[in-house]
Order: structure tokens, then C-alpha cells, then sequence
């Protein structure tokens, strides 16, 4: 049997005001550069957050 290529991967959903990995999410590899305005729990409020390579 040949191998399936995955073509998603698992990335972390960072805040940029304070660090914090918040979310874990699976994407393409194309997507890696993703911006998502998400809600932090250590700030309390709607944060942009950056995918990151988990």
C-alpha cells in the first residue's frame, strides 16, 4: 500500500500582546502565515493572534 501525504499540520494560535499559545489548530501548509483576531483569556479581550508551528 502506497503512503497518504497529510497536507495538514498542526499549528499554535499565539497572542501578540502577550505571548500566550491559546488555540491549536490544523491548516495547510499554505495558510502558515495566518492572522486571526481571537479571544485571549489572559487579557480579557479580542487579540490578533499569529499561527506558529506547534
Amino acid at each position: 500500500m502506497a503512503k497518504k501525504k497529510n497536507p495538514v499540520e498542526v499549528y499554535q494560535l499565539i497572542c501578540e500582546d502577550c505571548g500566550e499559545r491559546n488555540y491549536v489548530v490544523r491548516m495547510k501548509k499554505e495558510h502558515k502565515g495566518l492572522h486571526i483576531r481571537k479571544y485571549c483569556s489572559k487579557t480579557r479581550t479580542h487579540t490578533m493572534h499569529k499561527a506558529k508551528k506547534a
